[in-house]
């Protein structure tokens, strides 16, 4: 949960009143993030587009690293168990041409 300080929460009615200060403070860097309360609860959220990108990037990067944590927990389990494939590097530039052929037609 993301905690607040209360310079950084704003009752909706006064950020619709004075937006333009409100938002100028995150321009500037006074504030990293404005909480916008509608009868005293948590409703909006504002931060600045690139501070929100990067949340992005770092949830996403989370998201690709937990799915290449499972296929190398899978293919360990593959190797333990003995039901691993292994492929000679001819084995495998022959597979992968075949692919790369079946999408260029």
């Amino acid at each position: 949960m993301v905690a607040y300080n209360t310079n950084e929460l704003f009752s909706a009615t006064e950020v619709a009143k004075n937006f333009a200060t409100i938002t100028s403070k995150l321009y500037k860097r006074e504030l990293e993030k404005i909480g916008i309360l509608k009868n005293n609860k948590l409703d909006f959220i504002l931060l600045k587009s690139e501070d929100f990108e990067k949340i992005i990037e770092k949830e996403v990067k989370k998201a690709l690293f937990e799915e290449d944590r499972k296929f190398v927990a899978a293919q360990v389990e593959k190797i333990k168990s003995g039901t691993a494939k292994f492929y000679s590097t001819d084995e495998a530039e022959a597979k992968l041409d075949a692919v790369i052929k079946a999408y260029e037609h």
